[in-house]
Formats: structure tokens, sequence, C-alpha cells
């Protein structure tokens, strides 16, 4: 029978300073660091929960609020909000530390999931359950609709997995690198960790933008992304990179992730994700972007897309303001 235990008891929390190496020409923090630190802190969490190993399986929105100078302190959260049999629901938010003035602001908030698994990359039970305390209701709800979603999306995930297709292959701003797979991109050894998978994509998408618009970005938000196939140790990965829209000071890039087992050469699609960066000018505002027009058919559709994307991330992110601050309350 599983153990319960309520929200706060999952309560994890790391301390990170933000130094030189953390940050962009601006002296801000890089947005890959910040969703390195907050995926690391959240499979910690969820190992302790778990009481063993754990894999990202989907990140559900990730947004920025502000930005964070050099220097300052980072203190991140993460709770388990729910869980089923091998996955668990997890909330994470950052608050910065000013030195100086003592003042302590919320700078980015997240829902995602993990799945347990073994010692061979497959899924394996949990020995918890969550049985929310007063207060923690309305974080148990929410987390626990995020999982029924999840599991309907999640049934597409082997046709998913076969599309191995080229993305954005004819645009003309386009980017394309692949690698190698090794032990020093994982947490246990075996798989994938996701949130170097994350900053990876972060800084050649930030790339990719930056040389568009020919100045510092910054990032604005990860849109929800579902994990198809595992990416274990020893595999080559591609990631395909493409700018899908253009706004006044903001760029959309779809980023797309194929494996590939260099045995059989058979290859999957890992994941796709897309990510909001900023355009930034010498005094840390908004700058606006050249203009865009898309030409092609596929440019056209990708464009398209991504502008719906855009409306659901703004009527998303007042809801994200209120997660943080029930959040930050555990």
């Amino acid at each position: 029978m599983s153990k319960t235990v309520s929200i706060r008891d999952t309560v994890t929390r790391t301390w990170h300073h933000v130094m030189p190496v953390d940050t962009n020409p601006l002296s801000k923090l890089h947005g890959g660091r910040i969703i390195d630190w907050m995926l690391s802190s959240a499979s910690v969490a969820c190992t302790r929960y778990s009481r063993g190993g754990v894999v990202l399986g989907a990140v559900d929105s990730l947004y920025f609020l502000r930005q964070v100078g050099l220097w300052n302190l980072v203190e991140v959260k993460s709770f388990i909000g729910y869980s089923g049999r091998s996955s668990m629901e997890v909330g994470v938010v950052a608050d910065s530390l000013d030195l100086k003035t003592g003042e302590s602001e919320v700078i980015s908030v997240a829902n995602m999931a993990f799945v347990a698994v073994d010692g061979e990359g497959r899924p394996r039970p949990v020995p918890h359950a969550i049985k929310p305390d007063e207060g923690e209701y309305e974080i148990y709800a929410m987390a626990e609709e995020r999982y029924r979603r999840r599991r309907e999306a999640l049934a597409m995930r082997d046709k998913e997995s076969l599309d191995i297709t080229p993305y954005a292959e004819g645009s003309r701003f386009r980017m394309l690198s692949s690698h190698t797979v090794t032990l020093s991109d994982t947490l246990h050894g075996v798989l994938m960790f996701g949130g170097r998978l994350l900053h990876m994509i972060d800084e050649m998408a930030a790339a990719l933008v930056s040389r568009y618009c020919s100045g510092v970005v910054v990032t604005g938000a990860v849109d929800s992304m579902l994990f198809y196939h595992p990416i274990r140790v020893g595999m080559l990965m591609d990631i395909e990179l493409a700018i899908n829209h253009v706004g006044g000071t903001s760029a959309e890039v779809g980023a797309k992730v194929v494996v590939e087992n260099p045995l059989s050469g058979i290859r999957r699609h890992a994941t796709t994700a897309f990510f909001t960066f900023i355009h930034l000018g010498d005094d840390s505002k908004p700058r606006r972007m050249p203009a865009y027009t898309p030409i092609t058919e596929d440019e056209r559709r990708r464009y398209e897309e991504a502008g719906r994307r855009y409306l659901v991330r703004r009527e998303k992110l007042t809801e994200a303001s209120r997660q943080a601050e029930m959040y930050r309350r555990l």
C-alpha cells in the first residue's frame, strides 16, 4: 500500500549564486541556466519522492517573469502536486534575492512531469501518494487536471515518435546541430537529463534569434512539450531549429529532436519544443525585432500556428503569475 504524504512534505529547495558564467552580455541570468536549475531541483524532489531514478516526461509550461542580475541569489522550490502509478506532476518556482536590498521577487514558474524509472530506464511504480493538507487542495486539483490531460495527449505518443521528417527544411532562418549522448548528459547513466537537453536547445535557439536581430535576446517562455521516445546514452541526436514567428519585440523558435540508434540506424522523434525570445537593447529593455514576412507555404503555415500559440501564452501568463504566488506559500 502506498504511503501518503502532503504536498508540503515533498518540497525541495536549492540555492544558486548568479555568477558571470551564468549570464548573457547584459549581465542578466541566462534562460538556459535557470531552466537547468529548475529541472535539477524538480528531479531531486522526484528522486526523493519515488526512491529511485527519474526522467523528464513533459513540460506543461515554463514562464520567465523577471530578469535577474549578476551576483544575486536564486532560490528554486519544487514539489510534487500529484502522482500516478509511475509519473509525478511537479510545480517549480524560482525567486531572486537581491543581496543589496534584501528584496525577493518571483523570476520564473513552471509545471512539468517526471517518470520514475528503473536501472534500465523503464517505468516503475512510486511508493507514495499525495494526500493534500488544508490549503493544498487547489494545487492538487490543478496538478491532477494536468495529469489527466497529459494522459490523453500521450495516446498519440507512438504515432508521433515515427514522425522523423525534417523540421522547416526550407526555412530561411534555420539551424541544425548533431550530438552523441554521453554519460555526462545523464543523471543516472542511462537516459539523457531533460535539463541538459533544454539548456542545449535554449542556447542554440538564442543564437539563431540573436543572429536574426543582430542583438541580445533573453528567453521568455517554453511552451508545453511531451517526450515521445527516450533519449539513451550512445544515441545520436539531431536538433533542428527554425524561427516560426516574429512579433514586435519577440520571436518564437521551434526545435525538433530526432534520435538515432547508431547500430540499427533506426530514427525516432523524441520531442518538439517551442521557445520564445525577447530582443533587448543596451538598456535591458525590449527592443523591436526586424520585420519578418513568411514567404513559402511552410513558413506561412508555421507562422499561423505560432500565432495561435502566442495567444494561448498570453492567456496563460496571468495564471502563471497567480500560480507562482501559490507555490511560494508552500
